[in-house]
């Protein structure tokens, strides 16, 4: 189980801090193992994320499948009123102190109602500082957009 909040794209934040596998958060159990990892290394694994989409894009020439399967998630979750978490874009506006008026992709808990709410996720201070970046990277779009 992993995130990536924030912008959809270049600015982007992968939450290192509360990946997980069979609900063991990952980083706590390489630590604990005393397993060595490299800081680089998972920021290389964000950045080929990042641009998964545009070797996609650049070989198919278009995303469809991803998007297709996102979509049917996300309705599967709001018809069927499972109340799973999602990233879906949200008012991020006093999330974890970002002061601006903009949307940005959270975890949200889903279901009959939309979004039912915003999922309370613990961020490390590195985290907390690329979200904020993040969101004044859309907010400067924003304001060169006068929206």
């Amino acid at each position: 189980q992993a995130y990536i909040i924030g912008e959809h794209g270049d600015s982007s934040v992968a939450l290192w801090s509360s990946i997980s596998v069979g609900g063991v958060p990952v980083l706590s159990f390489l630590d604990k193992q005393e397993i060595p990892y490299e800081k680089e290394h998972l920021e290389a694994i964000h950045q080929a994320v990042v641009n998964s989409a545009y070797e996609v894009i650049k070989l198919k020439g278009y995303t469809s499948w991803a998007i297709g399967y996102s979509t049917a998630s996300l309705v599967k979750s709001v018809l069927r009123n499972q109340r799973r978490i999602h990233p879906v874009s949200v008012m991020a506006k006093d999330f974890h102190g970002i002061q601006e008026e903009v949307f940005l992709s959270l975890p949200a808990q889903l279901g009959r109602g939309g979004i039912l709410g915003v999922a309370s996720v613990h961020l490390t201070e590195e985290e907390t500082h690329r979200l904020k970046m993040s969101a004044d990277a859309i907010f400067e779009v924003q304001k060169q957009l006068d929206i």
